[in-house]
């Protein structure tokens, strides 16, 4: 037997052995049935290290697809055809075996599903572990993605680290991976004590507007300037003294000085604002983003992108050793990326009344509000915007379209998964794999997809529900209608694209202090792109 199943069997004969116990405890009617014979107590072995088994599959699982979205990732439109070739045999051959993975799941999933329950109590346990886990290990993973940190994320998905727990963490990681991000090994960098103490002038200043402090606490320069407002640190941007007695035109005349170009003042509060955005920004979970791919933008231009599929397959060589060209199908989607911002006004009475608290609750709505922004505008734009043929991305004519609406039942969304199964390329050629993974419905179709998915263990072999556990439900408020949609994995095939400018992944802040008005203006800008890329791996019912 291989170490990992050495450990999977030794985790479920403890947690087993702990079940026993803890069901012993709550009632010890039920220590007659752990005492008559052995086939409880295996039967309940069986089931909770098939569920260990699952986990494990589960893991082996994302690391499939983790490999195959880098490679898919490495192939760009300039590259060498050899290379996107050999680029494109790892790449399926990865996808095959996660395929072959996802069968292993499937077969044990079945198995469980078939097998009567010995106990009920073990059976509920475990379907509720399971369940628990996959929301965990799938929260976490989102998070510390979004967030530019997968490999951590699957760190702690390993660990069993709990979501509220890794959000303190992943904040933290965040915070010290930008104090200590490394610099060009080619240029040597001298960082002066006044670049120094404007660091650490802006990080105390984060915190004061609502930027989480990471469980260390803040950096050793950092903690003398904690507590200051801004009216201090404008004073100390300018040597002003005696803070104490300021009135305020004192104070006035402390942030007219202060906002002069001479000043670090406008840098640090415009550096504090951007780091607090950036961390708000970053919790946010639009819900596109888990099954449209992304892709950033190099400029403002269209940016042309061929569909999946589209590439020529290998011909026999002939005997002479001809071998013959290929063509890429005709289908060419374009995805534009666009500025977009918003001005805001930070008024004198908050800067007089040193007022961090209302200026805070104003950067923690925006971080969310920016979130929002770009589901509304996914949902509104690609989410069925016209492809390059002129028509929806859900249309008949697509083969991705019910041509009767129905409620999500077995029945329909068996429909629905054959129908993908049937896609083909431009070219008329099958897909290596398009099964759907994705369920997106709106809140008139939340529970009745819930239903749908729930593990129950069947009464009769003809009440199995196939699905139950096999899809990732997604809701979005933006979804008005009874419609239900089925998406495959984004890292095999998406129909859409989404992406930011290059090198700037987040929203930001500028700011100026605008002649004839009091106070400070913010601009909060933001660029984004989203489109519809394809057809093939979705479909669409009007639901019933």
């Amino acid at each position: 037997m291989k170490k990992g199943a050495h450990i999977y069997a030794t985790v479920a004969a403890i947690f087993c052995v702990g079940l026993a116990f803890a069901v012993f405890a709550a009632d010890p009617s039920h220590a007659a049935s752990f005492d008559n014979g052995m086939l409880t107590q295996s039967s309940g072995m069986g089931l909770i290290g098939a569920n260990v088994a699952l986990l494990g599959l589960r893991s082996k699982l994302t690391k499939f697809t983790d490999r195959a979205e880098v490679i898919r990732a490495r192939i760009t439109d300039d590259m060498d055809a050899d290379a996107v070739r050999v680029l494109e045999e790892e790449h399926a051959g990865i996808l095959a075996e996660a395929d072959r993975v996802r069968a292993q799941i499937s077969d044990l999933e079945q198995e469980q599903r078939n097998t009567p329950p010995v106990n009920s109590n073990v059976q509920t346990v475990a379907d509720e572990a399971v369940r628990a886990e996959r929301e965990r290990s799938n929260t976490i993973e989102d998070l510390a993605t979004r967030s530019g940190f997968p490999a951590l994320g699957r760190e702690h998905v390993r660990s069993g680290t709990t979501v509220e727990n890794f959000r303190s963490l992943l904040l933290d990681h965040m915070v010290t991976n930008e104090r200590q991000a490394p610099t060009d090994s080619r240029v040597s960098v001298t960082r002066d004590e006044g670049d120094t103490r404007r660091s650490a002038q802006v990080e105390a200043l984060a915190y004061g507007l609502g930027a989480p402090v990471p469980q260390a606490g803040p950096s050793a320069a950092a903690r003398q300037f904690m507590g200051m407002g801004l009216v201090d640190l404008a004073a100390e941007s300018v040597n002003y003294r005696g803070r104490r007695m300021m009135n305020a035109r004192d104070i006035d005349d402390v942030f007219t000085r202060a906002s002069h170009s001479t000043s670090d003042f406008p840098a640090i509060f415009e550096g504090a604002v951007n780091r607090t955005l950036e961390q708000r920004y970053a919790l946010a979970q639009p819900t596109f983003k888990r099954f449209a791919r992304k892709r950033n933008f190099r400029d403002f231009r269209p940016d042309t992108t061929v569909k999946v599929g589209d590439f020529p397959l290998l011909k026999k060589v002939l005997e002479n050793g001809e071998i013959k060209y290929g063509s890429f199908g005709e289908g060419k989607e374009q995805v534009q990326a666009f500025s977009y911002a918003i001005a805001l006004n930070i008024s004198r009475q908050m800067l007089i009344n040193d007022d961090l608290g209302a200026i805070s609750e104003l950067l923690t709505s925006y971080g969310a509000s920016v979130a929002l922004f770009e589901e509304v505008t996914f949902y509104a734009g690609a989410f069925n915007g016209k492809l390059a043929d002129g028509k929806p991305v859900f249309d008949a004519d697509h083969k991705n379209l019910a041509a009767a609406a129905a409620a999500i039942t077995v029945d329909s969304v068996g429909l629905g998964r054959t129908t993908m199964g049937k896609q083909e390329s431009k070219d008329g050629n099958p897909l290596l794999s398009n099964s759907p993974r994705i369920m997106l419905v709106g809140p008139n179709k939340l529970t009745e997809a819930e239903k749908l998915l729930a593990s129950i263990t069947p009464a009769t072999v003809s009440s199995v529900n196939i699905f139950s556990g096999r899809f990732e439900l997604i809701e979005t408020t933006q979804i008005k209608d009874n419609a239900w949609h089925l998406f495959s994995d984004p890292t095999a095939g998406s129909n859409y694209r989404w992406g930011y400018l290059e090198g700037y992944e987040a929203p930001r802040v500028r700011m100026d202090e605008p002649f004839g008005r009091q106070g400070f203006s913010m601009s909060v800008e933001h660029d984004f792109g989203c489109g519809a890329t394809d057809y093939r791996f979705g479909y669409k019912n009007s639901g019933a």
